[in-house]
């Protein structure tokens, strides 16, 4: 007679309730590889708050950012990684632009919070997600140089952000 056990391929779901509180950034790796990080990049704090919303502080650049956040599928998290848009076009004021990112949350626990996303190294650069990369200064590139440029920014790279929660706000 055979039997068949299915409870063993249940998945383990996320305590969500675990995300709530002070991050900071202690790694990042690029496809397997860490990444090395600036002492400052060491430093970026990331506050999740319980109703929904989330502050970024990087103190690189000295800049706050603010966006919402929400977990779905029990493993993903959702985060809107707004921004402005600085173009103005026929006089227009510049407008606001919510980029809605997914990262899969593979790891989360009392004090230590793993997420990864894949993407193409173009996207992180444009919509900075925690360490920033410096865009490209394309004037006076060759049409060589920048189809390289071009092929370089669609290359999809999977990122993995390490934090650690600390107590200190």
């Amino acid at each position: 007679m055979l039997m068949v056990s299915l409870a063993a391929c249940k998945k383990e779901s996320t305590d969500t309730s675990l995300i709530n509180g002070l991050w900071i950034q202690t790694q990042v790796t690029e496809d397997g590889n860490v990444v090395a990080l600036q002492d400052c990049e060491k430093q970026l704090k990331l506050l999740i708050e319980q109703n929904g919303i989330y502050r970024l502080y990087n103190p690189c650049n000295s800049t706050l950012r603010y966006g919402t956040w929400i977990i779905t599928g029990d493993n993903m998290l959702d985060m809107s990684l707004d921004r402005w848009d600085g173009k103005s076009k026929f006089g227009e004021t510049m407008k606001y632009e919510p980029f809605p990112v997914r990262f899969t949350i593979t790891q989360l626990s009392d004090n230590k919070l793993e997420i990864r996303i894949k993407t193409y190294i173009g996207y992180r650069k444009s919509y900075v997600m925690f360490t920033p990369i410096p865009q490209e200064d394309l004037s006076g590139k060759t049409p060589e140089e920048l189809l390289q440029i071009d092929r370089t920014n669609k290359t999809l790279v999977t990122y993995i952000y390490t934090f650690e929660k600390t107590s200190q706000k």
